[in-house]
């Protein structure tokens, strides 16, 4: 017996069900998907191949075979702590005319991206003027490159031949989480994830730009611009990582900050480095043979500064004034960001009610949606208390129409789907 006519979206995988809650996004190649386990209650993404794939192209991705190859391994270093995605595995689902879907579960990340958090939360694309009444905190800066480093790090060594480049490493693949705590909270500080694999690999196939420092470069610039959320014009560090007068060691002062001056330091001792590095291997760089750059110097600078950021009760930072804690707007900054990630570390089976023709194609905020399946429709048992497929006919895109798109943004949470995201990107 079911609970009323209450039906929702229910995919298999694995032996196990999993129910439909949300968007998380979509681009060229695929719709994710946040699903919820029907056993667990734990909150998954669920990524589906927008198109059927022929047979021919639905072989194992790229992505796909670094993970379960050699990204899961552990890394060789124990100065190495890589932070990505927990894989789940993926599967071919089939489908008509011989094709077939491609479908991926993915470790869920509550906190979205860097890219988020640069461009859509704190400014927009077009206007960037410095405002004083908003801050990025110094000690996210330096966690940042800490944390990303060292997946990038592991990239590098897990392979005992040659290094494993991400190649694709833009904001939106950095991805910010709050791990739970003890008490059954989420944690007061995130942690940055490297995600999306799929350039990934060990030549320099994907731009003819490529260097063996491109991951290296990509992440100083995106450092760069969390700095000049906090800085004036005349005080932002300059673009491709130039360093202005190498050798004077006052370089990075920024008066009555000491917070953004010792990030401001690091970074261009960093640039620093690198350019020595590009300068030192020549055109070398360009060709596959080069490897890149060892960051076990630059993980242990920027944890150590980290370490020096994070508020302590010995009164130290207080004297060298590190200590950013009593910021109202580093405090606002936090408060924001950890309440956006307890609202997408919490979510609901997105239900339907009534005849079935009207649960296959329905409406949201009077736009029709799409959710990508193949799916069943479920029902939930009163004896069980648990949702259960009706039968055994699946469905894809049911609600398919012409500029259905609003209609899967009125179920998103995500900032980008609700703020008409573009690709442009700011200027500083």
């Amino acid at each position: 017996m079911s609970d009323s006519n209450t039906r929702a979206y229910l995919f298999k995988f694995r032996g196990s069900d999993y129910v439909f809650c949300r968007m998380a996004g979509h681009g060229a190649e695929a719709q994710a998907q946040v699903v919820q386990k029907v056993s667990t209650g734990e909150l998954l993404i669920r990524k589906v191949s927008r198109n059927r794939l022929d047979r021919s192209k639905c072989i194992e991705p790229n992505e796909f075979h670094l993970m379960e190859e050699y990204l899961s391994k552990p890394p060789r270093s124990p100065d190495i702590r890589p932070l990505i995605p927990k894989f789940y595995g993926y599967e071919k689902i089939p489908s008509k005319n011989g094709k077939f879907h491609l479908v991926s579960y993915w470790q869920l990340l509550n906190g979205g991206s860097v890219k988020d958090l640069i461009l859509t939360k704190y400014m927009t694309f077009k206007h960037t003027k410095f405002n004083p009444d908003k801050r990025f905190p110094a000690r996210l800066i330096a966690r940042m490159l800490h944390q990303v480093f060292s997946s990038l790090q592991h990239l590098y060594t897990v392979y005992e031949k040659k290094p494993i480049f991400h190649k694709d490493l833009h904001p939106g693949n950095i991805w910010v989480h709050f791990p739970p705590s003890g008490d059954g909270e989420l944690s007061d500080i995130p942690d940055f994830y490297l995600g999306d694999f799929g350039y990934a690999g060990w030549d320099f196939g994907f731009s003819p730009n490529h260097t063996a420092t491109r991951d290296i470069d990509q992440v100083l610039e995106w450092a760069r611009l969390m700095i000049c959320i906090n800085l004036p014009e005349d005080q932002r560090p300059p673009r491709n990582g130039v360093v202005p007068c190498p050798d004077d060691p006052h370089r990075g002062t920024i008066p009555g900050d000491a917070p953004m001056t010792a990030i401001l330091s690091l970074y261009y001792d960093f640039c620093h480095e690198l350019n020595r590095f590009k300068e030192e291997n020549g055109w070398h760089i360009r060709k596959p043979s080069c490897p890149p750059p060892d960051l076990t110097s630059f993980i242990r600078r920027a944890e150590a500064l980290e370490k020096k950021l994070t508020p302590s009760l010995t009164g130290f930072m207080l004297m060298t004034g590190l200590n950013e804690s009593n910021d109202a707007r580093v405090q606002k900054f936090m408060h924001d960001m950890k309440e956006n990630a307890m609202t997408k570390a919490r979510a609901q089976p997105f239900t339907m009610h009534g005849p079935l023709e009207k649960c296959l194609t329905p409406m949201v905020r009077n736009f029709p949606i799409k959710v990508h399946g193949p799916f069943y429709l479920a029902e939930m048992r009163v004896a069980t208390g648990r949702w259960e497929a009706i039968d055994d006919v699946t469905y894809h895109r049911p609600g398919k129409t012409r500029g259905s798109g609003r209609g899967l943004r009125a179920i998103s949470e995500s900032p980008d789907e609700e703020g008409g995201e573009t690709d442009s990107e700011p200027e500083f």
